[in-house]
């Protein structure tokens, strides 16, 4: 059986997931590091036919390259604005595109989805417009932790205050909770009116898919339809990999 390994690597969290026969059988979930030791043990682990990633940190898709091609492997991509994708890219430069951005768009093509507006709430909050003429780009703006790192760190007296699962109700009786209510319940307007923005430009059969960690939050506060895809940038990276290398599974 030929297995692949997805791995997407964010700001803050390396993600990897290994496909069998199409589906995932198993996954990691790893703090982020400047160095190869959360790469090796993962590979070691499952010794996968083929490697497929995304990453928004340059330096680390730099080292993974070099670890990848120490090992026999049926083939490795990096997903970028230069292979070949399911769609065209409608913005003013491709080359400056977030990789997790378009597995997120490939993901919503591998679910039969051609027109949608795609919400990954991470570390950033990214919310694309797909539409039938391809990749339309879209708006970004910080998530929760980095929401609640600003206002810390940018201010003289606002305390840290971590992310909770379940934030206070507005009006905040002190500053913990009204900063906690800010964020989140200014995060879930944001999206809203961003998501009703970009989803006039589309037809009405358009979706409305949401990913990332806070994605269940937004979902169950948005006010609009909407469904949750957990695996959406996975399933991108898995679908680019067929689509781009040719030893891959049917």
């Amino acid at each position: 059986m030929k297995t692949v390994l997805a791995m997407d690597r964010g700001n803050r969290t390396l993600k990897a997931a290994l496909f069998e026969d199409g589906k995932i059988g198993r996954r990691w979930t790893l703090q982020a590091t400047d160095h190869l030791s959360e790469i090796a043990p993962i590979l070691d682990a499952c010794s996968p036919h083929g490697v497929v990633f995304s990453s928004v940190v340059p330096q680390w898709s730099r080292v993974a390259h070099q670890e990848f091609a120490g090992r026999r492997m049926g083939g490795v991509l990096e997903v970028g604005a230069g292979i070949t994708l399911p769609f065209e890219l409608l913005v003013a430069k491709p080359e400056l595109l977030g990789p997790d951005r378009l597995c997120a768009a490939c993901g919503a093509v591998s679910m039969e989805v051609y027109e949608a507006v795609i919400v990954d709430a991470g570390t950033a909050v990214t919310i694309d417009i797909l539409s039938r003429d391809g990749f339309c780009g879209g708006s970004i703006f910080p998530g929760v932790d980095l929401l609640l790192d600003a206002l810390h760190t940018g201010t003289a007296v606002l305390p840290p205050v971590a992310a909770e699962a379940d934030p206070p109700q507005p009006p905040g009786r002190e500053t913990r909770s009204a900063i906690l209510s800010g964020v989140y319940w200014g995060l879930v307007g944001a999206v809203r009116e961003l998501v009703t923005r970009s989803y006039s430009s589309l037809g009405a059969d358009a979706r409305v898919l949401i990913t990332g960690g806070a994605a269940e939050f937004v979902a169950r506060h948005l006010g609009l339809e909407a469904t949750v895809v957990p695996d959406l940038v996975m399933s991108g990276l898995y679908y680019c990999f067929r689509l781009n290398v040719s030893d891959s599974p049917p």
